[in-house]
This record gives structure tokens, sequence and C-alpha cells, in this order.
């Protein structure tokens, strides 16, 4: 499964192998939450050396880019509108 945001072409994330364990790196946890099961399936960057880094479907989605014109309002607090 080919990680595509909005269907124009891939978005490849380049990720540093020093700060992911050995299972991230092989792909067999997710690069994001470090989940293994069910096994990464989104393919959503590489390593330096071109191997496949993948994230579980719900970190894939929140790797995604905000598209451009929303980018979401800042939150206010309640203690500044009281």
């Amino acid at each position: 499964m080919a990680w595509n945001p909005n269907g124009a072409g891939r978005l490849m994330l380049t990720f540093d192998p020093a700060g992911l364990t050995t299972t991230q790196r092989d792909g067999d946890a997710c690069v994001v939450c470090h989940k293994k099961w069910p096994r990464p399936r989104v393919r959503v960057g590489l390593l330096p050396d071109n191997a496949p880094v993948h994230a579980c479907e719900d970190c894939a989605e929140a790797l995604l880019p905000v598209p451009e014109g929303k980018v979401p309002l800042p939150r206010r607090s309640r203690a500044a509108t009281s």
C-alpha cells in the first residue's frame, strides 16, 4: 500500500535511523507509535539507504501534511476569553 495523500504523487519522508528501533527500521513496527500488531502496512517514507519505513493507518494519516489554505486556527484558552 503506497501513501498517497492527495492522489497526485507520492510524498515520501526521510527518517533518521538513529531515532528508530531495530523493529521500526525493519518495517516490523510503526515508525510513529511502535505498534507491532497488526503489522504496519502503510509505506510513509524511506531511510537514507532507501529502505522503506512503515506506519499503521492511524499514524500514517497523522503524518499527512495540512492542505494548503486549511491551516487550523489557534486554540484560545478559557482564561483569555473570561
